[in-house]
């Protein structure tokens, strides 16, 4: 213990002789962390005032180019002979597009054609015949009327009679030809169709109109023919009544007998001058269903536009309303998209647009367009919706009419749009 106070006693005189140590100063770090957070907080409120939600003036989507596309098809039924166009062809209105195999139809034009003119004949003929028994008739009274006629009055008519019977016979055997003419066209025909139907180019029925017409042809034939043996036994008749005529003389019981039979045969021909007149309504109405037929056989383009499909070839056999082939117009296209439910509220009919397609990325070319259309109902939901979220998810057709296309925007082509809003 002893040693321990001498050693505390040695001590003291050296640390009071130690030397004092300077004061710290004040650390500045402080400052640099205050000025640190001040500056992040101006560069955080400038960035969010630069960067914050800005109300938008447009509203953009996505979709493609679609066109109104016409089906061009034929009214009639036949072998297609030429399609004079393919896909990508620009057509215009009235330009030949198909022409379908007519060498049918043409001869059944002829053959109702040469009907036609046959019953125009007849008709000709009857009217003739009414016109000679008219002045025969006038001739009879006159000759009552004298009360005594001579023999050269009678003779003369009955050689009227003579000629106009042998000119009825040269008729009815020139109807008989021309009967026979037609027989061979049916029998021919007839032929054809049943070898076309046994090999299924044809239908049956198309074979059955061909047979009956072949039976019409020869009941024809055989009419004309008995009207032939008719015309000759009308011929003997009135050359009978001008041997008679030249050997007898005329009395008024004759001349009124002869005027009733003249006035019979002027009433037949007229019944035969109706007849001609309706042989030839019905020939012309025929040869007017035959002709627009043929009309029917070629197609022409009802607009101006471009091909998209062309779904025949030379050697195919189409029925009516077949189409065959599908144009668009490029002056007529308009851009089909979808907006999400939550923006459609923001979207009518008539507000302005711009598409923008693929070929101009930067959007520096925009093609003017309207909105034109806006889906009743939402796409792709369920029927029931009860949550927000699911009615933001809903999205709706939209259409934007481009209003000049200019043919650069064509059908099947993406396309970028953004509808104005009004500000």
């Amino acid at each position: 213990m002893t040693q321990s106070t001498d050693s505390a006693i040695a001590s003291a005189p050296q640390s009071l002789e130690a030397p004092l140590s300077p004061k710290p100063k004040p650390s500045r770090r402080w400052l640099w962390l205050l000025a640190g957070t001040v500056a992040i907080s101006g560069i955080g409120g400038g960035a969010y005032w630069l960067l914050r939600p800005q109300a938008s003036s447009t509203i953009a989507l996505s979709g493609r180019i679609e066109g109104y596309e016409t089906d061009v098809s034929t009214q009639g039924a036949g072998r297609v002979e030429a399609v004079t166009v393919r896909e990508g062809a620009t057509v215009t209105k009235g330009q030949l597009l198909v022409r379908l195999d007519d060498e049918e139809i043409r001869s059944e034009l002829a053959a109702v054609t040469s009907q036609l003119e046959a019953a125009k004949q007849r008709e000709a003929e009857a009217r003739l015949q009414i016109s000679v028994l008219e002045s025969q008739i006038a001739d009879a009274q006159l000759n009552l009327q004298q009360s005594e006629g001579d023999t050269e009055g009678k003779v003369a008519e009955a050689e009227a009679l003579v000629a106009t019977a042998q000119a009825v016979l040269s008729q009815e055997k020139a109807r008989v030809k021309e009967a026979e003419a037609l027989r061979a066209q049916a029998q021919v025909d007839r032929d054809r169709y049943a070898r076309l139907a046994s090999l299924g180019a044809e239908t049956q029925q198309r074979a059955d109109l061909a047979q009956t017409a072949l039976n019409t042809a020869q009941a024809a034939v055989a009419s004309r023919e008995a009207a032939v043996v008719a015309a000759r036994r009308a011929v003997e008749i009135a050359q009978g009544k001008l041997t008679q005529a030249q050997t007898t003389t005329l009395n008024p019981d004759r001349q009124v007998t002869n005027i009733s039979r003249l006035q019979a045969q002027r009433d037949q021909a007229r019944v035969a001058l109706l007849g001609a007149q309706a042989d030839v309504k019905t020939a012309e109405a025929n040869r007017q269903l035959i002709q627009s037929k043929l009309n029917h056989l070629t197609v022409n383009s009802p607009i101006n536009g471009v091909v998209t499909t062309r779904s025949v070839e030379p050697g195919t056999v189409v029925l009516p309303s077949r189409p065959l082939l599908r144009i668009v117009d490029l002056n007529q296209v308009y851009m089909r998209g979808f907006i999400p439910g939550g923006q459609i509220a923001q979207i009518r009919v008539g507000q302005p647009a711009r598409v923008y397609l693929d070929n101009d990325p930067r959007h520096q070319n925009p093609l003017k367009a309207t909105v034109t259309a806006i889906d009743a109902k939402a796409s792709f939901t369920p029927e029931n919706i009860y949550f927000q979220r699911d009615r933001v998810e809903q999205v709706f057709g939209v259409r934007l009419s481009i209003d000049q296309p200019g043919g650069f925007a064509k059908p099947g082509m993406p396309a970028d749009a953004e509808i104005l809003l009004p500000q």
